[in-house]
């Protein structure tokens, strides 16, 4: 199986179609990328903390791997990537969860208190990690997840840690996880694909404005949906075993961001399963899901997402 180390050399933080490809993959050959935590592997023991946000900026947050050629790439084609395996932590690195003054949903006028900054690091290496609750230890489950996975747009460089409908990118989606496909735009020839940012787990917004974070190894597959397929493509989707769904990112609007995700699966069911816009409103209506993945300063996702079962039924 072809490999990305993560090697300096393979990770970068401009998502640009000037990128030199550091590997090369055929569609339906399976590859896999490491990565580095989000911090650039800035925080440890000694120095646990970013004092505030600029610090962040100044260190060069979430770098990604890549990027990939996939052969035969065309620009207009959709580039289809199923994630098959997220392993944390190979490296041995501990993750973190992280508060940064001037990050996370509390962070507004609204909340006078000024707050320190704190970091707690944990072995995210198993099924289970502790979280460090005051004098208590709480044992959760893993929820592993791709936070940043993006394709290079045609003009524009972009830093990683954004987001948007021809690039994808930081969209902290809990559903870029095992098991599922994110289809995204081709926007240049073998379109150049990067992922990093992988979280061991995160509450729905990432209301502290940080995840568990780590780094670790993932496994993919990428296929290729050539132009002129009639399958209706505006938002980047992300489908798994036992949904359908479709990912939007507003800066500093979480509704518009909800209205654009269900809009989306809307206009997906319509065209999909050749109904009208009305029937398949009345299905999203009664039976859609809506995940929020981010809801901090200049950042609002949101996922909407249907049963397949429902879809399956539709024929």
């Amino acid at each position: 199986m072809k490999k990305l180390t993560r090697e300096r050399e393979n990770v970068h933080f401009y998502v640009d179609a000037r990128n030199e490809p550091r590997l090369r993959v055929a569609p339906g050959e399976t590859f896999c990328l490491e990565t580095i935590r989000a911090d650039n592997m800035f925080l440890s023991h000694n120095s646990p903390v970013f004092k505030d946000h600029h610090e962040v900026m100044q260190v060069q947050a979430n770098p990604v791997t890549g990027p990939v050629y996939v052969e035969g790439a065309e620009i207009g084609d959709r580039l289809a990537v199923t994630i098959e395996e997220i392993r944390l932590g190979d490296s041995g690195n501990e993750g973190y969860y992280t508060y940064v003054p001037g990050q996370g949903l509390f962070a507004n006028r609204f909340v006078p208190e000024v707050f320190p900054p704190d970091t707690r690091f944990c072995d995210v290496s198993g099924d289970t990690f502790t979280l460090a609750i005051g004098s208590r230890r709480i044992e959760v489950s893993t929820e592993p997840f791709v936070g940043t996975i993006c394709v290079a747009m045609k003009e524009t460089a972009i830093l990683s840690y954004e987001a948007n409908k021809q690039m994808v990118g930081n969209v902290d989606c809990p559903q870029l996880k095992k098991g599922s496909t994110v289809v995204m735009p081709v926007n240049v020839p073998g379109a150049l694909l990067s992922l990093g940012d992988l979280h061991a787990k995160q509450g729905d917004g990432e209301l502290l404005g940080c995840a568990v974070e780590s780094d670790g190894v993932v496994t993919l597959q990428a296929a290729l949906i050539k132009q002129g397929d009639p399958r209706y493509f505006d938002l980047p989707q992300i489908d798994g075993g036992g949904f359908i769904g479709s990912v939007c990112t507003v800066p500093n609007n979480i509704e518009a961001a909800i209205r654009g995700a269900v809009y989306d699966v809307i206009k997906r069911i319509e065209v999909d399963h050749r109904l009208s816009f009305m029937d398949a409103y009345m299905l999203a209506g009664q039976c859609i899901k809506i995940q929020i993945c981010q809801m901090i300063t200049g950042a609002c996702t949101a996922y909407a997402y249907l049963d397949k079962t429902l879809t399956d039924a539709l024929g």
